[in-house]
């Protein structure tokens, strides 16, 4: 203890007299010296006085027989011994029924544990869910034949996730023997299915079965193979005839897919405008050798017409018929001017007027613009394309820009004599945007490119332009989440590459896709993006929506190379030639092919056409593709057109593409002209076609996995309520037994123990009531789906949404822009076949806007810090291996005129001239075209000096006879056979007439096409040399 309670202790023995006389002593000095101590001593010392008195207090001893013997009376003693037996027994039953009560309250709390019940169930789930595989099949509406064919295959379990099963599929016949069977393993729950090209035309239903452990799911899709017709395609021995003449023809009749020849039965018709029906051409082969027909006509002898359609048809081609539209002029009636401007209308560019030169010319500037893919999507970042050129003697610094809502800039550059590049940059909805040119001092000039509308998703590729063994590669800029997209591209028949997939919930964002589309499929190909229907929509026979479309080009891997020995530069009148042609393939071993040349001296005035010349210009690219009105002529051979992928791929993404004539079901030969008027209606009207299918037996396999779970959950019941049905007979028993004893109880004790009896008495009444009602309850029954069959999930096509009222402005707007314009060739083919379809949004749905052009004076706003991408071409020429233009003569060139139109600007990359309907920036006096000197990109070895020719001088020479004015042919040979070796001679007798001529050589066979353009100078008699040119060799 401590000090204090020492001291404090010592007090209360000195109070009691305990301590000794010392202790005593000393304990008194030290109280009396602290006060404090004598205070507390005289406090306890009073205490202890007290306590002592109530001690001595007299109190009264308790009565202990009196409390025994109330506590006596109070106890109920049983009058006899039967009383307290019972008694007994009954208290005894009353604790083994409360046992039991408490037994059956706790009986499902201790049977049931909801965690563990979860987490059994789940796990059931699971077990349940890898039984049931659903199969999904994604494929072409209608396979492509002759080619490879690809179905996507989705293995999935009953809970929506992938299934690496083992897949086994079989193509059929429609006698059901199989034509083609692969066994392959699902990854992350993909697989390609693919059918030989060998195979595609005998197969009617794909069969694919999925294995898993012991699972096995099968669906059976309906197949359909398009049928292998050829397409036609009609050559001439001119470009344009005069009354009277008799013009040679031939059809070359090719596979769309293979690019190989084909036999088919054909028949030749021409028709003029003012005449109904046709009429057969009785000089002319019905059927094909080598896959060429040919036939002669001879031009009615009419002034009352300016061009003849030349048809050929057949129920084998793929069309059933082709025509070609065919000029004819006299002439010795008509002034040069007029032929100049026939040439403008016919032949669809920005020509030179002056008759004395078909070379020259300075285009003014002028712009075209779209969005990659047509439409311009907000939220995302969007590449709109332009092309754009300059007048030649303007060098002041310009400026493209994209301008958007308050005229403020989103992107922009300040390079010099740009003609063509990118813009990137993210729109904002319902705001429109223009590009424009904007030079100092000078009015802009402005091209309205779209609306920025709400889509799916925006379009990208990045490989227009790439070789046709190389998979597409495409970036998809999804703007908005959960939907199904698919990317889809054909060759405008068929299928040749697909790929559908569900975006997801995270937008915005970039998907990459590719796809790996057949080697055969070579040429212009049609890129679609769909967004598809949910599942809601199918149900309600939604529709595909068409959001996004471009024009890809896929470049030949097997091809013919032509080489051509023996034609000179410039040669003599009257010389003879003899020609050695050699044609090899891609590996430059000798190829027999079947050959078409054609030889015919050019025209003094009529300009030619600005498109790829020859049969393989003309099947892999004039035949499919629209080219904007305003751009630039092209290339006249495709090979030069490859080589500059990045120009090409541009003036891809701002054309469109040709809708062909719906096929014709009547055979009379009468009838083919108005089934081609109706097929330019229907082309005229764009619709989103969506040429591939989506089979599914999703429903069906959940339909059977909602009944198996529909059983575990009933047996998971029928085990809760045993326990229940237990429970409440436990409950109801046990209270039953309760108030049997306790009111037993209250009989022998009586009220005086109600407090004891009666509680007891109420919770076994309770018991029972609850017992007895919970016997009477159920819970509710899970009902399973009804079963039903596989139900297989079509997407159907997309119907025409567009307008009668925009159909009828585009239909009126395309009849108004043939009215102004002829054709020859492929050119002819373009107006007739897609007289509505000039619009950069052709082939979309009305949702697309449309292209308004407008000339508006510069609109001033800040500039916006948002960086653009702009990729321009501000070097050399185009073609690399072509000479400078203004360094060769006329005599000594040799090139093509075709490539006139392609002169290198300064700066520039050869968009020297738009077409005769662009805009001009501002107006300017006409003055005097320079003539441009034209050139051969195949002659790059010195010349003579006979060569150097002044191009006035042999002009002059040359105009003064009539004959000079329309093309003439000097040689047609319209089907050749090379050797063995891949040669042949060609003897050629030059005429006497001095001019340009040209020769123009096709090979086609073994799927290879190859193409050649070479030019020679005949010159006049005062200016022939006596030495002969060199000879050169040219190779295509």
């Amino acid at each position: 203890m401590d000090d204090r309670e020492r001291i404090q202790q010592q007090m209360l023995e000195l109070i009691y007299g305990l301590l000794s006389d010392e202790e005593s002593a000393e304990l008194v000095d030290r109280i009396s010296s602290d006060g404090q101590l004598a205070r507390e001593y005289a406090e306890l010392k009073e205490q202890t006085e007290l306590l002592a008195e109530v001690t001595k207090a007299d109190t009264q001893p308790p009565n202990y027989d009196q409390w025994k013997r109330e506590a006596e009376d109070d106890r109920p003693t049983p009058r006899t011994p039967a009383a307290t037996w019972a008694s007994r027994t009954l208290q005894v039953v009353a604790a083994l029924a409360a046992c039991l009560l408490i037994a059956a309250l706790a009986y499902p709390m201790l049977s049931i544990d909801q965690q563990d019940q979860t987490l059994a169930l789940a796990k059931q789930k699971e077990s349940l869910a890898s039984h049931f595989l659903s199969v999904s099949v994604t494929g072409p509406s209608l396979m492509a034949a002759e080619v490879r064919n690809d179905f996507f295959v989705s293995i999935e379990n009953a809970e929506a996730q992938p299934v690496d099963a083992e897949v086994e599929y079989t193509f059929k016949n429609p006698e059901g023997a199989t034509v083609y069977y692969g066994l392959t393993k699902a990854t992350n729950g993909q697989v390609t299915c693919q059918i030989p090209a060998d195979e595609v035309s005998y197969a009617t239903k794909l069969e694919v079965v999925a294995r898993y452990e012991q699972a096995k799911s099968k669906l059976d899709v309906d197949v359909k193979a398009a049928p292998p017709k050829p397409i036609a395609v009609l050559q001439t021995d001119r470009p344009v005839a005069e009354p009277g003449e008799t013009v040679n023809i031939r059809a070359v009749v090719l596979d769309p897919q293979t690019n190989r020849d084909q036999s088919a039965n054909v028949a030749f018709f021409y028709r003029v405008p003012n005449q109904r029906g046709l009429n057969r051409i009785v000089n002319a082969e019905r059927s094909t050798l080598k896959g060429v027909a040919q036939g002669q006509l001879q031009v009615p002898q009419s002034n009352d017409f300016d061009n003849v359609d030349l048809v050929v048809q057949s129920p084998e081609l793929q069309n059933n018929f082709q025509q070609r539209a065919l000029p004819v002029v006299e002439s010795r009636a008509k002034a040069t001017e007029e032929l100049a401007r026939l040439g403008e209308r016919s032949y669809g560019g920005a020509y030179a007027n002056n008759a004395t030169d078909a070379y020259a010319g300075g285009a003014p500037s002028q712009i075209a613009a779209k969005p990659e893919g047509g439409n311009l999507v907000a939220g995302v970042s969007n590449r709109v394309r332009y092309m754009a050129t300059r007048d030649q003697a303007q060098t002041t610094r310009a400026q493209m820009q994209v301008r958007g809502a308050d005229a403020k800039q989103v992107a922009g550059n300040d390079k010099l004599n740009q003609d063509y590049g990118y813009f990137e940059f993210v729109p904002q909805p319902m705001q429109d945007y223009t590009v424009e040119v904007v030079e100092e001092n000078q009015q802009p000039l402005e091209e309205q490119i779209a609306q920025a509308q709400a889509l799916p998703a925006a379009l990208q590729i990045n490989n227009g332009v790439a070789p046709a063994d190389q998979p597409l590669d495409v970036e998809v800029r999804v703007a908005q989440p959960n939907n199904t997209l698919a990317l889809v591209a054909t060759d405008g028949y068929n299928t040749i590459g697909h790929n559908l997939w569900d975006v997801g919930v995270n937008a915005p964002i970039t998907q990459p896709v590719q796809l790996d589309l057949p080697v055969e499929a070579s040429g212009a190909q049609r890129v679609q993006l769909f967004s598809m229907p949910s599942q809601e929509e199918e149900d309600s026979a939604a529709e595909p929506q068409l959001i996004a479309e471009r024009i890809i080009y896929r470049i030949p891997v097997q091809r013919y190379d032509i080489d051509v020995d023996g034609l000179p530069a410039q040669a003599d009148p009257g010389q003879s030639l003899d020609l050695l042609v050699t044609v090899t393939d891609e590996y430059n071993s000798p190829a027999q092919a079947t050959l078409g040349v054609q030889m015919e001296r050019m025209s003094d005035v009529l300009p030619q056409s600005q498109q790829p010349l020859g049969l393989e210009g003309e099947w892999l690219f004039n035949r499919r593709v629209q080219i904007p009105a305003t751009a630039a002529g092209l290339p006249e051979n495709i090979r030069d057109l490859e080589k500059d992928s990045v120009w090409f791929d541009q003036v891809l993404a701002l054309s469109t593409w040709k809708e062909e004539p719906a096929a014709s079901t009547s055979d009379d030969a009468d009838m083919i002209a108005v089934a081609s008027k109706d097929a330019q209606r229907e082309a005229s009207s764009p619709q989103a076609k969506l040429p591939v299918m989506r089979r599914s037996n999703k429903k069906a396999i959940q339909s059977q996995y909602q009944q198996a779970l529909a059983m575990i959950h009933a047996e998971w019941e029928s085990q809760l309520e045993g326990i229940r049905q237990t429970s409440s007979w436990m409950l109801t028993a046990a209270g039953a037994i309760l108030v049997v004893c306790l009111i037993g109880l209250a009989v022998v004790q009586g009220l005086p123990k109600i407090g004891v009896w009666g509680p007891g008495l109420l919770v076994a009444m309770g018991a029972v009531l609850w017992g007895i009602i919970s016997l009477n309850l159920s819970l509710p029954e899970i009902s399973p789906p009804s079963a039903s069959g596989p139900e297989m999930v079509a997407l159907n096509e997309v119907s025409d949404n567009i307008s009668t009222e925009s159909q009828r402005e585009k239909k009126e707007g395309a009849q108004e822009l043939a009215k102004n314009r002829l054709a020859d060739g492929a050119a002819a083919t373009e107006v007739d076949d897609n007289s509505g379809n000039w619009s950069f949004g052709g082939g979309m749905t009305d949702e697309m806007p449309q292209l308004r052009p407008a000339v508006e004076l510069q609109r001033n706003g800040q500039q916006s810090g948002q960086k653009a991408q702009v990729e321009l071409r501000t070097g050399p020429a185009r073609f690399a291996d072509q000479p400078d233009p203004s360094a060769a003569g006329m005599g000594g060139s040799g090139d093509a005129p075709g490539l006139a139109p392609m002169s290198t600007p300064a700066g520039g990359s050869g968009m020297s001239r738009f077409g005769a309907e662009s805009r001009r920036m501002r107006t300017e006096p006409n003055t005097p075209p320079q003539p441009e000197a034209p050139f051969d990109s195949g002659m790059n070895e010195p010349q003579s000096d006979v060569a150097n020719i002044k191009p006035a001088e042999s002009m002059m020479a040359l105009s003064a006879e009539a004959e000079k004015l329309l093309p003439e042919p000097i040689l047609w040979k319209p089907r050749l056979t090379t050797n063995p070796d891949g040669q042949i001679n060609i003897p050629v007798q030059l005429p006497q007439q001095p001019g340009r001529y040209r020769l123009l050589i096709d090979a086609h066979g073994s799927g290879r096409l190859g193409t050649v353009v070479r030019y020679v100078e005949v010159l006049p008699p005062n200016l022939a040399s006596p030495t002969p040119s060199p000879l050169k060799k040219a190779v295509n």
